[in-house]
């Protein structure tokens, strides 16, 4: 049986770390950063794959600038967001 994946999951993971390494969250509890990537996701486009050839044909495309700017604006924005507002009451 196939496995369905979606490349955005692993960008937009993969961006976060990067981001987190070069900006200080509020919070970086599991939770916030679990919101942070859902919120993510929800502004980007879902890019499933289920072979090694369309893993790699999606990986491809979204190393284009566009898709690079696109996933880092949206995790920038989902972050003031949780920032803004997050899920538990700040201690």
């Amino acid at each position: 049986m196939y496995e369905l994946k979606n490349h955005t999951e692993t960008v937009v993971q993969q961006a976060l770390k990067e981001y987190m390494h070069k900006t200080e969250l509020p919070c970086e509890c599991d939770r916030c950063l679990a919101d942070i990537k859902a919120l993510a996701l929800n502004q980007l486009p879902a890019k499933y794959y289920v072979s090694l050839r369309g893993e790699i044909l999606t990986q491809w495309e979204s190393e284009s600038l566009p898709d690079k700017t696109r996933v880092l604006s949206a995790i920038v924005r989902a972050a003031k967001q949780v920032a803004e507002s997050p899920s538990h009451n700040r201690n």
